[in-house]
């Protein structure tokens, strides 16, 4: 049975203030009796005007950790990155996306959201009950950019089952074509044709068993950290790694419970941060949300 405020969250946080505000405040609607501490980790580097100040104070009931790493990764490949051997050391390893919350939340269950997700009910009381003996629990794939997936042999469902020869998997890819402009070749030589390249545990929305997740992940074990960004994505060389030791993942469709980038419909959050006049759009978008739903009078 899930225990009341047996949960912390990581929520790794660049720009858009009013849409991390939905995030946050529509995730604390629908779960907060499970919630215990969030931690709010800002990226070093931010927008031009960005100010947290609004959405900090109407945090102030709950328990929140504000972290801001000292050095700022990006979404830079750190597989050809030099700063990747700096990793051993925390200062540099708490720039990953939600390792400063990875490290220091003293709970069995870490939940990790993106901060453009919109909670429209208890999710993280459904991942309770279901993850059973998971690793984790989430989205598994990105598989829409997957020919495995468009060829009908494989999703989050079968991934485990699904193990392809790397020459399928090239023939795959021959033919549907890469979206990654050949990354996934990158991937296949690092870690093999099992699992996929595309096939990951998304981070916009999930739960993580830190008592399992832990004692292998690096600082203590040997895989990658979760936030790790390698040659495909976020979480992807963290997945690759926890799967070949043997540690399945839950595969849990939070469709009826969370929109991911629900401001633009795109399940991508990536095209607001290259053009303002987009931001500013989905910014006010969610500048009305917050004064319809919760009566808050947003910047």
């Amino acid at each position: 049975m899930p225990q009341p405020n047996s949960v912390d969250v990581a929520i790794s946080v660049y720009g858009k203030p009013n849409i991390t505000a939905v995030t946050l405040l529509s995730l604390l609607r629908q779960s907060a009796q499970w919630i215990d501490t969030i931690y709010f980790i800002e990226e070093r580097k931010q927008p031009e005007q960005t100010d947290y100040s609004l959405l900090k104070t109407w945090l102030k009931p709950y328990n929140v950790v504000y972290y801001r790493p000292w050095v700022n990764y990006g979404y830079r490949n750190m597989n050809e990155s030099p700063r990747r051997h700096l990793l051993a050391l925390p200062p540099f390893r708490h720039a990953l996306r939600y390792q400063y919350a990875w490290e220091k939340t003293n709970k069995k269950r870490l939940f990790i959201t993106h901060n453009d997700v919109l909670y429209k009910g208890d999710l993280i009381g459904a991942y309770l009950e279901a993850i059973g003996d998971g690793i984790g629990i989430g989205k598994v794939g990105q598989c829409w950019n997957c020919p495995a997936f468009k060829e009908h042999l494989c999703d989050g469902d079968r991934y485990l089952r699904y193990r392809p020869f790397e020459a399928e998997v090239n023939q795959l890819y021959a033919k549907h074509g890469d979206p990654r402009g050949g990354s996934y070749q990158k991937q296949l030589a690092k870690q093999g044709p099992w699992p996929l390249p595309e096939c990951r545990l998304n981070e916009y929305a999930c739960l993580i068993d830190l008592e399992k997740a832990r004692a292998v992940t690096q600082p203590h074990g040997s895989a990658h950290p979760f936030g790790f960004f390698g040659n495909i994505d976020t979480a992807s060389d963290w997945f690759s790694d926890i799967s070949k030791m043997g540690y399945p993942v839950v595969n849990f469709d939070y469709d009826p419970y969370a929109s991911h980038s629900w401001v633009n419909a795109l399940n991508n959050g990536h095209r607001a941060l290259s053009d303002r006049s987009i931001y500013d759009s989905e910014e006010e978008i969610a500048r009305q949300y917050l004064q319809t739903e919760f009566g808050i009078k947003a910047g």
